[in-house]
């Protein structure tokens, strides 16, 4: 029995929707894993109909059975434990390839276990998260788009409207990943 049980489900309800939201990181037993186990992921992001969520997981450590390339390696976000209290000890966010969840399943397991939201990215962590998803060839451009990862890095509320002009607006995304990266190899230049 958690805490969570003695709280009525409408706070639980409230608690799921004001917490889980891109940035999020939550620890609940998946079953992408062989075999299915508990494990900490983020939201990464979302789909505009808001149906499905994007996560990445937190791995205590690179697993270099599956992450064997260069390519792979640099797709491992490092996180120090210091200041992140979702956080038990050092380890790497996979940010080479995304996990498609279904954000009502999701929604009922965190009012089930209010305890499995255990923390939020800070803006410059989600940032470049969202930077290294951005370069990942290891995952699809339609499926960055189609959980908004390419089209805001604003996390605000998005637009309503295709844009007028789609060569415009690829182009606005090319530059933004080219300057992306550039700003990545400066920060890892000057660690």
């Amino acid at each position: 029995m958690s805490l969570g049980d003695f709280f009525p489900d409408s706070f639980k309800e409230e608690h799921a929707s004001r917490n889980l939201k891109i940035g999020c990181v939550l620890k609940l037993k998946v079953s992408d894993t062989n075999p299915s186990k508990e494990k900490r992921f983020i939201v990464v992001g979302i789909t505009d109909d808001c149906v499905q969520l994007a996560t990445v997981f937190i791995n205590s450590e690179i697993n270099l059975t599956c992450l064997y390339t260069h390519e792979l390696k640099e797709l491992q976000h490092f996180f120090a434990s210091t200041g992140r209290e979702y956080l038990d000890h050092d380890s790497y966010v996979d940010c080479s390839k995304l996990f498609i969840r279904s954000k009502a399943e999701i929604f009922q397991a965190v009012i089930k276990r209010p305890e499995a939201i255990i923390g939020h990215l800070s803006n410059d962590d989600l940032s470049a998260i969202r930077s290294k998803i951005i370069s990942a060839k290891t995952i699809k451009g339609k499926d960055k788009k189609k959980i908004r990862i390419l089209s805001r890095m604003n996390f605000g509320p998005t637009r309503t409207k295709k844009p007028q002009n789609k060569r415009i607006d690829k182009a606005h995304t090319q530059l933004f990943a080219s300057s992306q990266k550039v700003f990545l190899n400066v920060s890892e230049l000057l660690k």
